[in-house]
């Protein structure tokens, strides 16, 4: 259909359409039937209503013929059916089974992604990264002791191979030389020079090389620079050559104009250079014969500028005669010059003539096809503007219908989540009742994983020979640092007797303190088991410690040395000699040598510290809330492998991280 009129005019609806950079949808009336049909689904609750009135139909008829079939007895079918019953019940319960065992795998991954994550941020704490790196201290003492070792071996097996040569090869087989030290000094020196001088001449020898080798390099870039030079100037010469060959005709008469001009320059040149040296030649010659006026030398000069004369009025004759000759030559070339350029002339007004005929032809056209392309887009426009109104309804009700969907799927969404917050509600209602009637250890948990990884890497560097020793001052450090070795003073936990003597009206309270009972039961014995468990370990790495390295007892000597090195004067008699209270003399001065000042500095600072350590442990140890544990029994020794602790692990005693809150 093709409209007579063109409406340019904007559409009145445009305003209520959602989108105005949007283009209409040119659709035809099947698919235009197709998207409204797919839009109110028709098709598809038909057939679901046909489907579940024929599943009706069909348990009717089940329902009927089994009831039928319960009236005859002895048929022989009826194990087929139930045969094929038991095999399909058998495949459901096989579906159920898999997908039990696809929904526990899952959980299984999940609960082994949350542990290894668990672990993770285990290891990044303090603690754990202390024993790490006591691990890797372990490892770098055996390492070095290996190399020790090794280096040791490799110096045995050189003193061996010496003393063998020497043994094999005795002073009396070398002979007697009398080359004294500084003849030995001159031949050494007279080699150093000859070597200097063939190591002077290779250097000479190689910078001549260098040096032909850039003469040689030097010539041929000199040599391609002129080849290039050659070529560049080949290439202008043929563009020279085809520039003169595009301008033959015009440059031609120029050309012979200018050649007679230069010719007729140089014809000038050469008369006024010879009459320059004639008057040269005159003057130099009058200069010497000034004095000999006879008649002959006038008669010849006067012979000679005749002759001049002569000669001067030929050469302007000649050269008015090449004047019009070349006058005459150039108004012919001009005249052919100017003819040409008038035949150039009206070729030329010609093709502009014939392409304006042509332009204005196109013109023509190209204005008829932007008129027909016009009237083509406004019949477009006008029959997409009425498509437009029909998509907007189908696009009105497939959004309704895709919002019924999303309602009903944000419903059942909502059903699930509020199931499943309900479910976390409880669950989370019963933990905080298992938390509150539970008083255990926040750190028990913390203090177990650390003394496992410990007791691990004391095993296996046992196993392995390395130095369990970074270990266990590890353990120590942590031991002392976060009270390891005291324990609370429990009491005993008796059963509620709240339904023995409880009335109508309280069994929910009894019941509920009944569980608070179980579950801080279960609790205590829990920690109790943990505690028992850290204790165990401890007790396992100081064994291991000790038989690495035992004990051995620190000997008391005399500190008197100590004041001598620390400047104060020393005494003839020490009888009246006060000691001071930094003085740690358990026992009676022993007769031996003295340490050094650091030395006896430390092991009195250390028995001060330790001094009032043990006052502030009988204090500690006098509260009543407190009770000695096995470990502390066991650890009495104050020993980390065997090695006595005399410098800096006491200070982790005074100052702790974390306080236990025994409750």
């Amino acid at each position: 259909m093709k409209l007579n009129k063109v409406c340019f005019a904007q559409p009145g609806h445009v305003k209520f359409i959602k989108s105005p950079k949007g283009f209409p949808v040119v659709v035809s009336a099947k698919r235009f039937g197709g998207i409204m049909d797919r839009s109110r689904m028709e098709k598809k609750h038909a057939a679901l209503a046909a489907e579940e009135e024929e599943k009706r139909y069909m348990n009717y008829l089940k329902e009927g013929s089994d009831w039928l079939c319960s009236r005859f007895t002895k048929m022989s079918h009826q194990d087929l059916d139930k045969e094929k019953q038991a095999k399909l019940d058998q495949e459901l319960r096989e579906a159920a089974i898999r997908e039990k065992q696809v929904k526990y795998e899952d959980d299984l991954n999940r609960k082994r992604r949350v542990i290894r994550a668990n672990r993770i941020l285990e290891n990044m704490k303090e603690n754990q990264r202390a024993l790490h790196h006591a691990v890797v201290e372990s490892e770098v003492i055996y390492q070095r002791k290996y190399n020790e070792a090794v280096d040791r071996e490799i110096a045995e097996d050189a003193q061996r191979q010496k003393r063998l040569e020497d043994e094999n090869c005795p002073e009396v087989l070398i002979p007697f030389s009398t080359i004294t030290e500084e003849q030995l000094k001159a031949q050494e020196k007279a080699k150093a020079l000859i070597v200097r001088a063939e190591i002077l001449k290779d250097c000479n020898e190689r910078r001549e090389r260098r040096l032909a080798e850039k003469e040689q390099e030097e010539c041929d870039v000199l040599i391609e620079r002129a080849q290039y030079q050659c070529l560049y100037e080949k290439e202008q010469k043929e563009a020279k050559e085809r520039a003169e060959k595009k301008r033959e005709f015009c440059r031609r008469a120029y050309k012979d104009a200018l050649e007679e001009k230069a010719a007729i320059k140089e014809y000038e040149r050469i008369c006024d250079k010879i009459t320059d040296r004639i008057i040269c030649a005159d003057v130099t010659r009058r200069r010497t014969l000034d004095t000999r006026y006879n008649k002959d030398f006038k008669a010849n000069l006067a012979k000679k500028i005749r002759d001049r004369e002569n000669r001067a009025i030929q050469i302007c004759r000649l050269h008015q005669k090449n004047k019009r000759q070349a006058q005459d030559h150039e108004n012919q070339v001009g005249e052919q010059y100017d003819a040409e350029v008038q035949m150039d002339e009206g070729r030329r007004q010609c093709e502009i003539d014939e392409l304006s005929r042509q332009r204005r032809a196109y013109e023509l056209t190209e204005r008829r096809q932007a008129q027909e392309r016009r009237e083509r887009d406004a019949e477009i426009r006008r029959f997409q503007i009425a498509n437009r109104l029909k998509n907007m309804e189908t696009n009105r009700r497939f959004c309704a219908t895709q919002k019924r969907h999303k309602d009903q799927a944000t419903a059942n969404l909502r059903d699930i989540l509020f199931g499943q917050r309900d479910d976390f509600l409880d669950r989370r209602q019963r933990q905080l009742m298992h938390m509150s009637s539970c008083q255990a250890d926040p750190y028990i948990k913390e203090d177990a994983i650390f003394f496992d990884d410990a007791l691990k890497a004391v095993v296996h560097a046992r196993k392995t020979g390395r130095p369990v020793f970074p270990m266990a001052k590890a353990v120590e450090i942590y031991t002392r640092k976060n009270q390891i070795d005291k324990a609370p003073e429990s009491r005993m936990v008796g059963r509620s007797r709240i339904r023995d003597y409880c009335w109508p009206g309280y069994h929910s309270k009894a019941d509920l303190a009944y569980k608070n009972y179980a579950q801080r039961e279960k609790c205590r014995e829990d920690l109790q088991y943990e505690r028992n468990q850290i204790f165990d370990k401890c007790i396992k790495i100081t064994k291991i410690a000790a038989e690495e390295q035992p004990y051995i007892k620190c000997e008391l000597e005399c500190p008197m040395k100590c004041f001598q090195h620390r400047g104060m004067p020393a005494v003839e008699s020490v009888d009246s000699f006060d000691c001071g209270s930094n003085v740690c003399n358990e026992e009676d001065l022993q007769l031996g040598q003295c340490p050094i000042a650091m030395e006896v500095s430390e092991n009195c600072d250390e028995s001060l510290r330790s001094n009032k350590s043990a006052d502030s442990i009988k204090a500690h140890w006098s509260s009543p809330n407190l009770r000695e544990s096995p470990l502390n029994s066991a650890s009495s020794m104050k020993t980390i492998g065997g090695v006595q602790q005399c410098s800096s692990n006491d200070k982790f005693s005074k100052t702790t991280d974390r306080k236990r809150i025994w409750r």
